[in-house]
């Protein structure tokens, strides 16, 4: 799934963009706000950006699914992941594959709106 996403743009996908330092600003601040986690930290800018920051996603869902299912779930609704998504996610690579798609959808979420901003 993860790999579906990152390709959903040409040369190099989605986690490309994340080498351009205005798109992984924005893709922390929404992961930061979608999360509600105030302490993501912003990774350098470069080819290591997008596992740095599944890496802390990772940590926020194992966080969360341990408070429950309601806890779990408000994190995946506020991402906006669908249930096909989140299940095929946990078959392909459980928490570790979900918060890669936390991240590209994050993504997503910067580039639409930059995209409608005339910004991207």
């Amino acid at each position: 799934m993860n790999e579906d996403l990152s390709k959903t743009e040409g040369n190099g996908g989605l986690r490309k963009r994340l080498d351009e330092a205005v798109v992984l600003v924005r893709t922390v601040e929404q992961l930061r706000k979608d999360l509600r986690e105030d302490g993501l930290q912003g990774p350098p800018v470069g080819d290591g950006a997008f596992e740095a920051l599944r890496a802390q996603v990772l940590e926020v869902l194992g966080r969360r699914e341990a408070e429950g299912p309601h806890a779990f779930g408000l994190v995946i609704n506020r991402v906006d992941l669908t249930e096909r998504q989140l299940r095929a996610a946990m078959a392909a690579g459980g928490l570790h594959a979900l918060a890669g798609a936390v991240v590209l959808r994050c993504l997503q979420k910067v580039l639409s709106r930059m995209r409608y901003a005339g910004l991207a």
